[in-house]
Order: structure tokens, then sequence, then C-alpha cells
């Protein structure tokens, strides 16, 4: 009964808009049905699947790392322009430009942070020498493959359970948000948060955390940003989060990495 009356009081003083209120009223809105997350796995999975090899390719990266209060602000601030390279094998790295910020003072570190990065660079070649050597997996963080991070393929998506949270937008494209729970706590397995493409389900950003991290760490947030270059998936924006207390002190470290530029490695 309301109904009506509301229909003729709409067509009595604005007909135009008594043809729209009656679509509106009669004709059902058609809603698409949801699709299955265990679907929208399998589609970004064969999305990963499809992308080239790595191969060989440099990235202008601008670097920095921050050591922050307990209010999670910067104290003290180390910013890094370098070019990453890819060979095939372990990254390398050259250096461009290090420099410290604290208390409003800025100190260029350049050689010293030079030097730093190709001991470390060196050790890690070390021991992934020495692990390949012997049949075991590399401990260095580089090792790390698509599979550690990303529990898509059909080996680990047993390990978990998902389930799809909603949809939101990243740059203005709709995703779908996939939330993945392991269902062990093991090491080198990641849970967390999976923004995929709703047309192309190309992975755009990873929010993870390890399944089981080392006792002396209470927060360890990895988040990325996801592009394709040249058919690649690429690393946009990288930001990592850790808490940790090592003895009677705390640490809160905030890593952040910007990848400007890919060029192919001559």
């Amino acid at each position: 009964m309301a109904r009506n009356q509301l229909l003729k009081y709409v067509r009595r003083k604005w007909p135009g808009l008594f043809l729209l209120l009656n679509l509106v009223l009669i004709v059902p809105a058609q809603v698409p049905p949801e699709l299955p997350v265990e679907q929208i796995v399998e589609r970004a999975y064969q999305r990963l699947i499809s992308y080239r090899d790595f191969g060989r390719w440099q990235a202008l990266v601008v670097s920095s790392q921050a050591n922050a209060d307990r209010h999670w602000q910067p104290e003290k601030l180390r910013r890094v322009t370098k070019w990453m390279k890819f060979d095939g094998g372990l990254l390398d790295e050259e250096i461009l430009e290090a420099i410290e910020i604290e208390k409003g003072r800025t100190r260029d570190v350049t050689e010293k942070y030079r030097q730093q990065r190709l001991e470390s660079l060196r050790k890690a070649r070390e021991e992934r020498e020495k692990a390949e050597a012997s049949g075991h997996r590399p401990e260095s963080g580089l090792s790390l493959s698509l599979d550690d991070l990303i529990p898509f393929s059909d080996k680990n998506r047993s390990r978990y359970d998902f389930r799809l949270k909603g949809e939101t937008e990243i740059n203005g494209e709709g995703v779908y948000l996939v939330e993945a729970r392991a269902r062990e706590r093991k090491d080198l397995l990641f849970e967390g948060l999976f923004f995929i493409s709703r047309d192309s389900y190309d992975l755009r950003r990873v929010e993870i955390t390890p399944v089981k991290a080392p006792s002396f760490v209470r927060e360890f947030l990895l988040e990325v940003d996801l592009d394709l270059w040249r058919e690649r998936l690429v690393m946009k924006k990288v930001r990592i989060m850790i808490f940790g207390r090592f003895l009677f002190r705390s640490i809160r470290r905030i890593i952040e990495e910007d990848y400007l530029e890919y060029r192919p490695l001559d």
C-alpha cells in the first residue's frame, strides 16, 4: 500500500522521476555472484607462473633505514641511493650515496657504507656457496623465493587456509583482498594479506609476517608493492617494520626501499 502511494505521488509531482523510480522498485538488482576464494587464488597462481624469469636486470633504488622510538617515530635515519643488480645469482649493489641524519644534522657516510656492504655481500656469497656444496639450503634471506612469500603454488596451498576478506582499491584499481593463514607453525613460511587485481588477477600488494619468528622478534611486518616490467613481476616499494628485544633493550627499525627505475643489465 505504501509503495503504491509513493508511486502515485511521484508520478503526479515529477513524471520523469516516476519512470526511473518505477524501474528501481520493479526490476531486481543484478548482483554478480561472489567468486570463490579458491578460484581467485588459482587464477592468481596461473598469473604468477606466466611471468618471465628474472634474468639479468638492474634497478635504481632509494633505501632508508631508521631506528625508531616506541611510537615508531624515526630517531636516526640512514638513506642510501644505489644500483641493485641481479645476474641470476645473488644480488649485487653499486652504492652511489649514503647519508645519515640525526638530530637535524646530515653526515656523508658513502665510503664507509660501501665497504660494509661489500663485506656483507662477500659473506653472503660464501654462505651460499658452502650451502650449495653441502646440498643444504642457504640461510641468507636473499635466497627466499616466490614460493616462500606467496603461498599460491599447488605444493604450498594445502598448508594454508584462505579467506576472501572483501574488495578495495590500489591506485584506482579494484582488487580482491585475500587472507592466508598457515595451518602449521613452520620456519620459512609467511602468512597475511594478498591484494589481487579483479581484472587481470595480477598480484599488486603483499602484507605478510613470518609464521615462526625468532624468540627475540616481537613484531615483524613485510609490505611489498608489485608491478610488471617486461613481463616480469618486480618490486616497486618494500617496507619492513621490526620490533625486537635483546636482553633489556628494545629495538624498533623501519626499512623502506623504493625501486625507481628498472633497466636490463648491460
